[in-house]
């Protein structure tokens, strides 16, 4: 039997606004979206974005690959990119969601691998028993959401500052209280998230990736189409232009330097993939 089709949004739930921003951030009250889905949320994932749940009333149901697992306050959800999701929930329901760009969470906790490592799977995070760490997660939390909604100086290290304190709340009562992971089951979506990892650490040819898959290249094809409607070869350059507007957002390199960075032998073509994939050129990117 096949797989039915996998929802997949490039922005948030029912929205295929794509955030092609590094640094992407948002955060919304839970109810907001949920309300508006009659509290119902299909199964779906995020290709690039990760997301923190937290639930400080009310309960509900975290659904992956068609099992369920109970939510009740206080806990929080974690949902890495491309992780199959969905819930129902109760409409006393009371908590935030913060949705930020995979990239961005990598450079917040780039000092800071173990945590980082903590979080690369779906897990429940329950605190009923460290009232103490909930506390001071809402305190992390509520400094967030003013900081997004204010221009003061050094909003951006502010900012990382907060969601690293924050994820170490999450940390402490992830180690020392009774944890819920999921691992998907799904061989296509498992191939995809392999993938990703692996492109994530150097780049490859696509033999050598489907090689070390254990896959052929069209099969590969098959995985990128299935889950995120793109090609392999569109799944590298999208990744790669992501690094490449990192660099020229947050550093003074040149485009020479930053294609060589990027491991292009020829900056011509690596501004002509830039141009193809965003529609600017690099400069153009850089001033605007």
């Amino acid at each position: 039997m096949k797989n039915p089709k996998i929802l997949n949004f490039k922005g948030l739930y029912g929205d295929n606004t794509s955030f092609g921003l590094p640094d992407f951030i948002q955060y919304e009250p839970l109810a907001s979206r949920s309300k508006r889905y009659d509290w119902e949320i299909q199964e779906h994932l995020h290709a690039e974005l990760f997301q923190i749940f937290i639930i400080h009333k009310g309960e509900g149901i975290l659904t992956s690959e068609k099992k369920q697992l109970t939510l009740k306050a206080p806990c929080t959800v974690i949902i890495p990119a491309n992780t199959l999701h969905g819930f129902h929930f109760e409409p006393d329901i009371a908590g935030e969601v913060f949705t930020f760009s995979e990239s961005y969470l990598e450079n917040t906790l780039k000092h800071h691998q173990g945590i980082l490592q903590t979080f690369t799977s779906q897990k429940i995070i329950d605190f009923t028993s460290k009232k103490k760490n909930f506390d001071l997660l809402n305190i992390y939390k509520n400094q967030i959401i003013e900081e997004l909604f204010e221009e003061e100086l050094e909003k951006k290290n502010n900012l990382q500052l907060l969601f690293q304190l924050l994820f170490i709340q999450l940390l402490r009562a992830d180690t020392s209280s009774e944890q819920t992971n999921l691992l998907t089951g799904n061989r296509t979506l498992k191939h995809f998230q392999d993938f990703i990892k692996l492109l994530k650490k150097n780049r490859r040819s696509m033999e050598e990736y489907a090689q070390e898959l254990g896959i052929t290249t069209v099969h590969l094809n098959r995985v990128c189409q299935k889950i995120v409607q793109k090609t392999a070869v569109q799944v590298v350059n999208e990744y790669i232009i992501g690094e490449a507007k990192r660099y020229l957002l947050n550093t003074s390199y040149s485009i020479s330097e930053i294609s060589y960075f990027l491991n292009f032998n020829d900056p011509a073509y690596f501004t002509r993939l830039f141009k193809k994939v965003t529609g600017v050129s690099p400069s153009e990117f850089r001033k605007n």
